[in-house]
């Protein structure tokens, strides 16, 4: 094989693997505008859709694997499936209170609490520079929130949810790590989807009674899109792209998530952003680059 084509070999699963984690980045920024598109509870969609995620995954686990769910995997999944469940359930009660630019630049904010615990825990170099470029995007995240249009669907309230589910997912993308090791995507998703629904059927019993009932034919519509587009195909591409793109160039494009997020708002719900909001949002982007590309350096 002559070095051109060995080239062109490596080049082209890279491409592949782009491409895949650009529908990756487009189904999950697109996720908060279709919880509000759905006209119904942020609990009922969470609890539903992961209801559906479930069965789903199940029926991949069987024809792709041939097996169903076993007691040791569901053990290991119980710490990370918890912390998943409440995630998603409390992340989309939050975009159905506050405006989802706002939403998204805060729940943007996980590196900044991954990478120091991350440090910690498992006791991995840290450069402190890396978590000095984050104050950047702290900066940057309050002109987002103390900037928002006086009539608008920014609320503080929602916020609050939204601070909860980044530490949430926070929680979850540490406590997954040996997870992940070792288990195809599959077993994964197969075994932390029920184990997340059972963690939002009592958060809307206790907290919103009577919501987990109240659904249209349009509150189903779209379940199924978020059930396939972000807890079915987005979750399986990210596998697929890890195989083939470097894991800091997965972080980095990423970063575009929340600003495709707010774009996606502005046109599907004519939400209004301020031009000085569009500074602060440019200022998380690059405070996270910033904080990215110091972590990976370091790794």
């Amino acid at each position: 094989m002559t070095s051109a084509t060995a080239a062109e070999t490596h080049r082209h699963p890279r491409t592949i693997g782009l491409l895949a984690l650009a529908v990756v980045i487009v189904s999950f920024s697109v996720g908060s505008t279709l919880v509000r598109l759905s006209h119904t509870h942020g609990v009922t969609i969470a609890f539903w859709r992961m209801c559906l995620c479930s069965l789903i995954w199940w029926v991949i686990l069987w024809s792709s694997e041939g097996r169903w769910l076993r007691l040791d995997d569901l053990k290991a999944s119980l710490v990370p499936g918890v912390a998943f469940g409440a995630n998603i359930t409390v992340f989309f009660i939050g975009v159905t209170k506050t405006s989802i630019a706002s939403a998204e630049f805060t729940g943007a904010l996980t590196p900044l609490i991954v990478v120091p615990l991350g440090a910690i825990i498992f006791k991995e170099q840290l450069r402190p520079g890396a978590l000095a470029f984050g104050g950047i995007s702290l900066a940057g995240l309050a002109i987002v929130l103390f900037n928002a249009p006086p009539n608008g669907d920014f609320s503080w309230s929602g916020i609050a949810w939204i601070g909860v589910a980044l530490g949430l997912w926070s929680t979850y993308l540490l406590t997954s790590r040996t997870l992940r090791q070792g288990r195809s995507v599959a077993v994964v998703m197969s075994h932390i989807t029920p184990i997340a629904a059972l963690v939002a059927l009592p958060i809307g019993l206790v907290l919103f009674p009577g919501e987990l009932a109240t659904f249209t034919v349009r509150s189903w519509v779209f379940i199924g899109i978020l059930a396939v587009l972000t807890g079915t195909l987005a979750h399986g591409l990210m596998v697929f792209a890890q195989k083939s793109v470097p894991i800091g160039v997965i972080s980095m494009l990423q970063v575009a998530q929340p600003g495709m997020a707010a774009l996606w708002s502005v046109w599907l719900l004519g939400s209004t952003i301020r031009p000085i909001q569009i500074v602060g949002m440019a200022l998380v982007i690059v405070g996270l680059i910033a904080v990215t590309v110091q972590t990976q350096r370091t790794r």
